[in-house]
């Protein structure tokens, strides 16, 4: 859904930024060969922190190529909409190097920023960003206003 198309999977480019991400994530505990999914293109992964499932892509589109990084935090409740959304707003301008939004029935936590110039650093970073933001505002936005946390029916 928001994992932008555009084919290339192989390039070298993108092939550079896909050891960098499973790099991280081998330092951060995590399988890269399990949390593996297939996308129709790019590269992707998945992963749990927490109580929130965080999502990557590494992803090419025309001449420019993306990480994303993004978590599904909730579905939204079905009363109190106006206060949750204006919240998240709030929420917006207190996150650093991400946002809050909503797809369909989802609230999710989300960042992206264009390969070019992106260093292992950096792209740590934003991961490890979404992964706190995600796992800390999942159950205080459902004990606040309603809804229930994503994948859980």
């Amino acid at each position: 859904m928001f994992n932008l198309g555009g084919g290339r999977r192989g390039t070298p480019r993108i092939q550079n930024h896909v050891q960098v991400v499973e790099q991280i994530l081998l330092e951060i505990g995590v399988d890269p060969a399990q949390a593996r999914m297939n996308t129709a293109d790019g590269f992707g992964w998945r992963f749990q922190r927490g109580s929130a499932a965080i999502e990557i892509y590494v992803t090419q589109q025309e001449d420019a190529g993306f990480l994303q990084v993004l978590a599904p935090i909730l579905h939204l409740p079905m009363t109190n909409l106006l206060p949750l959304y204006r919240h998240l707003l709030e929420l917006n301008l207190q996150l650093t190097s991400a946002s809050l939004g909503v797809y369909l029935d989802v609230v999710y936590v989300f960042s992206e920023r264009p390969l070019e110039g992106l260093d292992a650093v950096e792209a740590n970073s934003l991961i490890s960003l979404v992964a706190e933001y995600a796992d800390e505002l999942d159950d205080k936005l459902v004990n606040e206003f309603g809804g229930r946390l994503y994948g859980r029916i």
